[in-house]
């Protein structure tokens, strides 16, 4: 009589959490987010949000193709590419000045035009400076204490924030290139008095504004007559002046003041999918405020939820990004993590007025395909990370593993 036992049957979620892939969890937030982006977009729309749903869902999906496949790509291999990749970024920002193929709205020359297709070549400028940021922290490493290898490691990203102001106008966008440099700068810097420079341009940017506020923006109000903003003011002017004083540059603020109506309007429970009143009256809802849509439509309590989506799928980057199978690893899943958190903190405080009008789009959520395409390649790598970290995966950390290398250590440590 044969003795061999029969191998014992596994539930699916011991089958999952036996094999070493992916981190199914931040999956599921991203096709979340991009299963709810999709739903409000269809409803911000209005009549033409089949058309809108069917364009988004086409490129959304291409997305999770591309996000599976640079799942199998090994991350050493891209950041290996970084300074190229960074380079046809820089480089791309130049076609918006291109006649014929660059596109102008609002003040701001942001986009070119392929086939009928908007781009924006700033948006591969973030994953690009993520990419030779990690890079450039993980193998300087020690010598960050000196300010020659902090300038070497700062440089890239001050070339990209000057060139996007001065080639796009594209304020909201540098911004957040930039905070993602001095973000990644800062977690790897080994002396952590550093951080007292981070208040130092705190202090620095409170007294430039107050300048700005004072020398500025009392004598513009002043001048006023009208409501409406001088005429050699530029648009990024404008709309600080807007967003300080709504009440007086009121077709300025038009955008911002009826995105407080709306989640006004929405209340705790909302008033219903696809009930929204004020998505009629916002200049294209279901772009930079679609935010404003959720808030009326679902209420304080859909706004909640899709925080608390974001919340959870940054923190698992950041589990990702703390038990990494190596420093460079680390750095890339942090600097996406620091992108996500960036930019729903923008876009989720100009709906609620709580900053000026930036044009920035709600990751994976409102309408545009540049954004969502690469934000999705970007959570590809991330993914990769998460597929390399060694012993007991990161599917079953609660935040704290096991075996998982602390952020900012080596492999050998």
């Amino acid at each position: 009589m044969s003795t061999d036992r029969q191998p014992e049957k596994k539930s699916i979620r011991q089958y999952i959490r036996d094999l070493q892939v992916l981190d199914y969890r931040l999956i599921v937030s991203i096709v979340a987010l991009f299963m709810f982006g999709l739903i409000m977009i269809y409803s911000a729309g209005g009549s033409g949000g089949a058309g809108l749903l069917k364009r988004q869902a086409l490129i959304g999906t291409g997305g999770l193709v591309g996000m599976v496949l640079f799942s199998y790509v090994d991350y050493h291999k891209l950041v290996s590419l970084s300074g190229a990749f960074y380079l046809l970024s820089i480089l791309s920002l130049f076609l918006v000045r291109v006649p014929g193929l660059g596109k102008a709205a609002n003040g701001a020359a942001r986009w070119i035009v392929i086939g009928g297709q908007q781009f924006q070549p700033a948006e591969l400028v973030k994953p690009a400076i993520i990419l030779l940021t990690a890079f450039l922290v993980s193998e300087i490493n020690r010598k960050l204490r000196y300010i020659r290898a902090d300038l070497f490691v700062l440089a890239p990203g001050l070339l990209a924030v000057a060139l996007i102001l001065k080639i796009t106008s594209n304020l909201s966008t540098a911004a957040i290139v930039g905070i993602i440099v001095f973000a990644m700068f800062f977690a790897a810097h080994p002396n952590k008095k550093v951080w007292i420079w981070v208040l130092v341009l705190l202090a620095a940017g409170a007294a430039f504004f107050i300048m700005f506020y004072r020398f500025y923006v009392v004598p513009t109000v002043a001048m006023t007559v009208n409501g409406t903003v001088p005429a050699d003011s530029s648009f990024r002017a404008g709309r600080i002046l807007a967003w300080l004083y709504p009440d007086v540059y009121r077709q300025t603020a038009m955008q911002s003041r009826y995105a407080l109506y709306a989640i006004g309007f929405g209340g705790m429970f909302g008033r219903g999918l696809g009930h929204g009143i004020m998505k009629y009256f916002i200049p294209e809802p279901e772009n930079d405020f679609i935010f404003a849509v959720i808030g009326e439509e679902l209420g304080f309590l859909g706004c909640c939820m899709l925080i608390f989506m974001f919340i959870y799928q940054i923190w698992r980057i950041l589990v990702i990004a703390r038990h990494a199978s190596d420093m460079l690893g680390s750095y890339v899943a942090f600097g996406a993590a620091v992108h996500v958190s960036v930019q729903v903190l923008l876009n989720i405080g100009v709906a609620t007025s709580m900053l000026p009008n930036t044009g920035i789009s709600l990751p994976y959520v409102s309408y545009g395909g540049s954004a969502l395409l690469l934000q999705m390649l970007e959570m590809g790598i991330v993914l990769n990370v998460s597929r390399q970290i060694p012993g007991k995966r990161v599917l079953d950390e609660g935040g704290a593993g096991r075996t998982g290398l602390r952020m900012g250590r080596s492999r050998a440590a």
